[in-house]
């Protein structure tokens, strides 16, 4: 394989401790990785493991407000201010804990190393399946996010002089990418999560949403009802897709991989298995001459492990063995061996019908007012 493919961790992303319960799971990227090399896949010709650096403040100030990285600073010590609630930290999403600003920059050096190794041509493809906080805002924490890693190592892309597409499959929408380059026709970006009338981050993420000033036409929602599954996910993904890669032609795809849109996963109510999410992953690598692939969302250990090391084996174009040999992670099938694809999920006639109504609906939509914008069809 001449594929030159970098894995982004750090055992240092374990050494983190919110409350009992919290639902994000710290031990993420080590899992994953953990998987990966019991597969193999990180002995394959061309793939490397890299270690990040914390961010530096400077490098946050990009996007970040300098008062909000103060209250950060602070909250680092792990004591809580009653002020801090206003910029959202204190809350049970985010709340304050020991080296919580430490965590986060490290995740923000991480998908920022990511850029600069595909900006220097050392790589062609870089995963960080601790990245993808796509939820903070320049002055505030949301949805476990405390900074920003997409935006940021956009903007990277951006002072390079790339044109970026930007596509995110988490099942919460992202909401501060999208408002970071609402303005902007050299960032496309394109979002498939649920309607955000049943999940968070509720405020954004309709279909109607289309960009503003000479941005107006590349942004894009594809809101999925709940209950929809694999089949009409997957139909409006190659729909799409495709016809919008080659009309913006992208230097680079940052892709957001969320594991949350997973029937096991409870923080959704979508009904996607693995063997969709890989068909998803699979085209993407096809879209753009590079890819940045960050994790997200992912709230059930073994099903976001499984998925992101079958997302791996996609990038960098391996078959992956389903055998007996795997120690961790997967389903049981008929045959009595470990598998790491999911079980099929059922999804009535009716529940499948309604999705699939409503998300043609969507579909016309963007084609009807999205296309022409882009010269598509035209």
């Amino acid at each position: 394989m001449s594929l030159r493919a970098v894995f982004l961790h750090s055992e240092r992303f374990t050494a983190f401790r919110a409350y009992e319960g919290y639902p994000w799971i710290f031990e993420r990227s080590q899992a994953t990785i953990e998987l990966c090399r019991r597969q193999g896949l990180l002995e394959v010709k061309g793939v490397a493991l890299r270690s990040p650096r914390r961010a530096t403040l400077e490098e946050l100030k990009s996007y970040h407000k300098k008062e909000y990285l103060g209250l950060l600073e602070r909250a680092n010590k792990g004591k809580f201010e009653e002020s801090m609630l206003a910029s959202g930290l204190g809350t049970l999403e985010c709340p304050v804990y020991p080296g919580c600003f430490d965590y986060h920059r490290l995740v923000v050096g991480g998908s920022l190393l990511g850029a600069r190794l595909l900006l220097d041509g050392e790589a062609e493809v870089v995963f960080g399946p601790t990245g993808g906080l796509h939820h903070a805002g320049p002055d505030f924490a949301a949805g476990f996010c405390y900074l920003n890693d997409v935006v940021l190592a956009i903007q990277r892309f951006l002072s390079g002089g790339w044109r970026v597409l930007y596509v995110d499959i988490d099942a919460h929408h992202g909401d501060m990418v999208q408002d970071a380059f609402y303005h902007r026709d050299d960032v496309m970006t394109v979002s498939f999560h649920e309607n955000p009338e049943t999940l968070f981050p509720h405020r954004s993420g309709f279909v109607q949403e289309m960009g503003e000033g000479k941005g107006k036409g590349f942004n894009i929602n594809v809101p999925l009802l709940a209950g929809t599954g694999d089949e009409t996910f997957l139909w409006a993904f190659v729909r799409l897709l495709p016809p919008i890669a080659r009309a913006f032609v992208p230097d680079v795809l940052v892709a957001v991989l969320g594991a949350d849109a997973l029937a096991s996963d409870s923080m959704s109510n979508l009904r996607l298995t693995t063997h969709g999410y890989v068909r998803a992953v699979g085209l993407l690598r096809t879209l753009a001459p590079r890819i940045l692939a960050l994790g997200c969302g992912g709230y059930v250990l073994d099903s976001m492990t499984r998925a992101w090391t079958l997302a791996w084996a996609t990038l960098i174009e391996v078959p992956i063995r389903d055998d007996a040999e795997l120690l961790f992670g997967g389903v049981f099938q008929g045959d009595g061996l470990p598998s790491l694809h999911d079980r099929p999920v059922f999804i009535s006639q009716e529940e499948a019908m309604k999705s699939r109504t409503a998300c043609e609906e969507v579909v016309r939509f963007i084609e009807e007012h999205h296309f022409p914008r882009l010269g598509i069809g035209t």
